[in-house]
């Protein structure tokens, strides 16, 4: 699908010429009609011979209206650049022009229209020839001439055929699965509600679908769909739409918003960092921090300009820069925009969007940021990967790119030949900086050494405080340990992480506590000393204990009551050995047989619930999950 735009001077014959070519009228509004000039955007299309159709958006000519002019020209695939034969170029139509090259549009036929009011033919030669030396170094250079005149209709079958041949050389515009629509036009049919109009973008839109409108982050649902005056079931990006919208009120949303679809993720901010260019020929040069109106897709804002490494960038000069914005700005990767001064108002530049997710730098930033905006210039898409990755060493794989014009095929196989040259590291849904990884590698490594020089009977450190030490998603953290124990850089015991040559030991002193320890737990099975009782007798008898614990050598009971492992093992055996015999016991039976207090007896019952030996039933236990298993 294919949509063109007119462009040029007023008076130059824009809306006559898409009349003539499409029998459609562009001038809607009765001010219009009036005043004999176009005021807003009109809007036509025109079927070709191969059965193709082609959407057309007229714009307005004069210098007041350049704030419509704008939105109008956004999304085009291919431009009519109209010149009246008797008035030859003039100042609309050079802002015309420098906007469509601000744009990057590089498709296009010149109409030299009106040729029946000049009879003199070296005229139109010398006014060929001013527009060939006009459009030198700009996207349009070398466009075709072509003389019509819309009031007669000369040229104008030839003309047709011409937009035929550009439509058949044009690339299909790509369909990346995120559709895009921004709103041009917003207005309510009675009987039917909503409607918002515009040129579709990115992916397509079916009846049925559930839309967000952002930035207001609007639900809403597709009623119908319309383009080119039929109704349609699925419509494909490049064309012109009319969406049928349920679920929102008129003065809900406006030109400059956006229709996605309810599944995509488009992230905003309030700060974008760009590719600036300032125009040749402009009154002064642009100063840091100074205010201008932004126009993105169908969207104008006020910003300030922060130029990044540069005070001021003078007329000619392109340079580094950064938007700040007073509202939401759904932009992407890629998206080109233009800048215009508020008094007097005037078209003075533009630029590529480089970062539509910056964050606001301070001086001391500057270098690195200059650093990594060069790196996505080129809009390569390995290096935008790499970049991207590189803000905060990790990002989601879901979330990667989501906000650029690269379908996420595309963005999946770079990223695997990235991890294939180890570039990348992919783990858990996440994509990781070798590098970072390999800082965060070392990091813990250091760490665990140090925990282990601090305290040795811990050996390394609980596994929750180095995840939050490296400020790390639990998915990454827990891929970046699974990685290091396979190599054997780590190890593991229950939530504690220490280097394999550190393991916990005790220090001389803690040995003999610990020699003390199973000596009391010996010389009174029946009367065990408990963990607050040992670490009040003994020096550091609890910390003692808690080795002793993950070593296997003792078992903690509920209420801190503790048992030799060996011992425990047998009243287990013993136990078992009793339901099999009895199908249940109680607490005294454990009493009579062990000779414990119900101090102990009930604790050890309880452990035995747990680990699905036992279960109660009323005052008596029956043999639990493991036993009947």
């Amino acid at each position: 699908m294919l949509t063109i735009g007119t462009a040029g001077h007023i008076d130059h014959g824009k809306s006559s010429l898409v009349k003539a070519l499409t029998s459609i009228d562009p001038d809607r509004l009765p001010e219009e009609k009036e005043r004999g000039m176009t005021i807003d955007l009109g809007f036509a299309w025109l079927a070709l011979p191969s059965g193709e159709t082609v959407g057309i958006v007229d714009v307005p000519g004069h210098k007041q209206f350049v704030h419509n002019v704008i939105p109008g020209l956004f999304g085009i695939d291919a431009v009519l650049l109209v010149v009246a034969a008797d008035d030859g170029w003039m100042p609309q139509t050079e802002e015309h022009l420098r906007i469509l090259d601000l744009l990057g549009i590089k498709h296009g036929i010149i109409v030299l229209n009106k040729t029946d009011l000049v009879s003199d033919l070296e005229w139109l030669a010398l006014v060929e020839k001013d527009i060939a030396s006009r459009l030198a170094g700009t996207s349009l250079e070398g466009s075709p001439v072509m003389r019509v005149s819309a009031r007669t209709g000369a040229g104008i079958e030839e003309l047709k055929t011409a937009i035929a041949g550009l439509a058949e050389k044009l690339t299909p515009r790509q369909n990346i699965g995120r559709p895009r629509l921004p709103i041009d036009r917003v207005f309510v049919i009675k009987g039917s509600g909503v409607v918002a109009t515009g040129t579709l973008s990115q992916g397509t839109f079916s009846t049925g679908d559930d839309v967000t409108i952002i930035p207001p982050n609007l639900s809403a649902h597709v009623r119908t769909l319309e383009s080119y005056k039929q109704e349609t079931k699925r419509a494909e990006p490049g064309s012109r739409v009319a969406v049928n919208l349920a679920g929102v009120k008129r003065e809900d949303i406006k030109r400059g918003d956006i229709i996605i679809s309810s599944r995509q993720f488009v992230p905003l901010s309030r700060t974008i960092d760009t590719k600036l260019k300032l125009l040749l020929g402009t009154d002064a040069p642009l100063k840091n921090m100074a205010e201008v109106l932004v126009y993105m897709e169908t969207r104008e804002q006020l910003a300030r300009v922060a130029l990044i490494g540069n005070r001021l960038l003078k007329p000619g000069e392109s340079g580094l820069a950064q938007l700040r914005f007073q509202e939401d700005v759904a932009a992407f990767i890629g998206e080109r925009f233009i800048i215009r001064q508020q008094s007097p108002a005037k078209t003075i530049g533009g630029g590529v969007v480089l970062d539509p997710q910056a964050s606001r730098f301070k001086l001391a930033e500057i270098p690195a940021r200059i650093v990594f905006l060069g790196s996505r210039k080129s809009l390569d898409l390995d290096e935008l990967i790499l970049s991207e990755v590189g803000k905060s060493s990790f990002t989601t794989a879901a979330s990667l790119l989501s906000n650029s014009l690269f379908a996420q095929k595309e963005i999946a196989m770079h990223v695997k030949n990235l991890a294939g040259q180890k570039k990348l590291i992919v783990t858990g849904g996440y994509l990781v900086e070798s590098e970072a990884w390999e800082g965060w590698s070392q990091k813990l490594l250091a760490a665990l050494e140090e925990a282990h020089r601090a305290d040795p009977l811990k050996g390394g450190a609980p596994q929750a405080a180095l995840q939050t030490a490296l400020d790390l998603p639990k998915e990454v953290f827990d891929a970046l340990l699974q990685q290091m124990a396979s190599t054997g850089k780590l190890a593991r015991q229950e939530d504690t992480l220490y280097l394999p040559r550190n393991k916990p030991a005790l220090s001389p002193q803690q040995e003999e506590t610990r020699k003390t320890i199973l000596v009391l737990f010996a010389k009174n099975p029946a009367n065990p000393p408990t963990l607050k009782e040992l670490g009040i007798q003994l020096p550091e008898g609890a910390r003692v204990v808690h080795y002793m614990i993950k070593q296997g050598e003792l078992v903690e009971l509920p209420d801190g009551i503790l048992l030799d492992a060996k011992q425990f093992q047998g009243i287990q055996d013993e136990i078992i050995k009793l339901l099999r015999q009895n199908s249940q016991i109680t607490i005294q039976d454990i009493n009579r047989c062990f000779g414990f207090s119900r101090k102990y007896s009930v604790p050890l019952l309880t452990y035995t619930d747990r680990l699905g030996i036992t279960r109660r039933e009323g005052d008596v236990r029956v043999p639990g999950k493991q036993l009947a298993s």
